[in-house]
């Protein structure tokens, strides 16, 4: 399960509206100042992202929560991102090789309605298929604890 710390910045009917603070993957690494990672990362700064989430958990406004997405989903959404484009251009390009004999043009132009059209079915797939299992799901609460700071000198010898 990927997890990420979110806070509830805002209620709407049945829904909570959470913020997140977007990092990239590799800011406690050694190697950040000479990494190309790193340097996009500190250009593109630190940007907060909100989100929509279902309130069964009845949050409010100020908690701090987790939410998270099973890994495979993930797996999923790469291969119908890159590979099903990739695919459908290859087909499209060797049909058009073996059963009409075509010249590199006509590859190229069945090899670029292949990568249209296999754009068009992922987008259908993602839409329709992956929408609801790519949503952010609440896994559990986190709780803050802040120490109180004492008043007196007297309260903090006890």
């Amino acid at each position: 399960m990927i997890e990420e710390q979110a806070q509830v910045i805002a209620l709407s009917g049945d829904d909570a509206i959470i913020e997140m603070q977007s990092q990239t993957a590799c800011q406690s690494c050694e190697m950040s100042g000479g990494c190309g990672t790193g340097s996009l990362g500190r250009l593109l700064g630190n940007r907060r992202q909100r989100l929509s989430i279902s309130n069964d958990q009845h949050l409010k406004v100020g908690n701090l929560i987790v939410i998270g997405l099973p890994e495979k989903h993930f797996i999923y959404a790469g291969f119908l991102m890159y590979l099903l484009p990739l695919l459908s251009l290859f087909m499209f390009s060797i049909v058009a090789n073996i059963l009409f004999d075509a010249t590199q043009w006509i590859n190229v132009l069945a090899a670029l309605m292949g990568l249209v059209s296999g754009l068009k079915l992922t987008s259908v797939f993602s839409n329709n298929i992956f929408a609801e299992k790519l949503k952010p799901r609440f896994i559990r609460q986190e709780f803050s604890i802040e120490m109180a700071k004492p008043n007196s000198l007297h309260e903090a010898r006890l």
